[in-house]
């Protein structure tokens, strides 16, 4: 039966190969489209969580992706200071953080704004690929710290000459950002880059997979987009050794309110799954429209071959071939295509990570094992289920009919 299904397909080559290529582009726009998903939110879930700190504070009603500006005011890095037990403050460390949308490397990009000081706490057990984690900048937030305390009202950016406005800023991206660049030349560290209406120095690379692409201090921006106020918009909270961060959680949130959402660090990726549950919806509904296309091309080759081989069906029942044997005839065949498609589908598939590897570096394309293997089965399965109703269609021709057709 096999070489009989093989010399049938090698028969049709250019309907045999249009087949497997239409299940390969399929499969392929299926890995493709879920890998680019999986894989972007997982990669800004990882680097999220990269934080030295066990504990994310945001307001009740913001939510993980979206959340922005300067929501939290002033007094707020006291306050989650001061929550404590028994044994004292649960807080080892508060970590105020200040998101502003900016566009770098021809994309939308997300700046966070820290305490210098801080930035190790980001950095992890990451080093700098080139520069250092910011120059003058410590200095700046130490001299907006004593201008805030002296200011009498004055609105603090007012306060400074221009030597002082630059010391603050400075930019660190990191090393992903970096070689996409800026009109197909990579960012190099004194370059100057116009955002939020000021030109900002690039002083710092570091490596891949910190919490954020592009990092300023947190009083640049509040500088710039709140006159120099306190405000932030989450926190990050590093615990006292020892203390279960599920606990701590419930902790803050029953002395803070229902003001505020506290989440475990490590619950980022579950959370953002949950958030942009309508983008696998979505990518869900349009590949599972692609297979179907997809598999009616074989059930169409299918079903044709069987109407050309009308007379061969007929000598094959005459020779004692079954109805079964007919239908699995058929099955094998477009089992045949199928697994030809599958390999073609997973080879796009790298072949189309790997361009956007290099043309969309900021991208991330996922292609796990459980991955392809599921899209090999959704293949096969496919495959075989197209090629039933034109094996039943073979396996109810008459034998006297078939031989005499024409």
């Amino acid at each position: 039966m096999l070489a009989l299904a093989w010399a049938n397909l090698t028969h049709h080559k250019l309907r045999t190969t249009l087949s497997a290529l239409a299940v390969g582009l399929g499969l392929a726009l299926f890995l493709v489209s879920n890998g680019l998903a999986t894989g972007s939110i997982g990669e800004v879930a990882d680097r999220m969580e990269s934080v030295q700190a066990e504990l994310l504070v945001l307001p009740a009603q913001e939510n993980m992706v979206f959340s922005g500006g300067a929501v939290f005011t002033p007094g707020w890095t006291d306050h989650l200071a001061s929550v404590a037990d028994e044994q004292g403050p649960l807080a080892t460390d508060v970590i105020p953080a200040y998101w502003s949308q900016i566009t770098m490397g021809g994309q939308q990009q997300r700046l966070f704004g820290i305490d210098p000081e801080q930035m190790p706490l980001f950095l992890g057990d990451r080093g700098m690929v080139a520069g250092h984690a910011f120059e003058q900048a410590t200095a700046f937030s130490q001299r907006i710290r004593e201008l805030r305390a002296t200011a009498d009202g004055q609105p603090l950016d007012t306060l400074l000459d221009d030597d002082e406005w630059s010391a603050g800023l400075e930019l660190v991206i990191d090393d992903r950002l970096r070689r996409v660049g800026q009109d197909g030349h990579p960012y190099e560290i004194g370059d100057v880059v116009r955002v939020l209406g000021r030109e900002f120095r690039i002083v710092g690379v570091v490596e891949s997979g910190v919490a954020g692409r592009v990092f300023a201090p947190i009083e640049t921006l509040r500088l710039i987009n709140d006159g120099g106020r306190q405000r932030s918009t989450m926190f990050f909270i590093k615990l006292r050794p020892g203390l279960d961060h599920l606990v701590a959680a419930r902790l803050f949130t029953e002395q803070l309110g229902s003001t505020v959402q506290v989440q475990p660090t490590s619950d980022y990726g579950r959370r953002l799954q949950q958030e942009l549950g309508k983008v696998f919806m979505y990518v869900n509904v349009t590949n599972t429209l692609a297979l179907i296309v997809c598999f009616l091309f074989i059930l169409l080759t299918m079903y044709t071959f069987v109407l050309e081989r009308t007379r061969e069906i007929g000598i094959l029942k005459s020779l004692g071939v079954t109805r079964r044997g007919l239908i699995g005839l058929s099955m094998l065949e477009a089992l045949l295509i199928s697994s030809a498609g599958a390999v073609i589908g997973i080879a796009l598939s790298f072949v189309a990570q790997a361009i956007i590897a290099m043309r969309l570096p900021l991208l991330t394309v996922e292609l796990p094992p459980q991955h392809l293997a599921t899209a090999v089965a959704i293949g096969l399965v496919g495959g075989i289920g197209s090629a039933l109703y034109p094996g039943w269609r073979a396996a109810r021709l008459e034998p006297a009919v078939a031989l005499g057709y024409e």
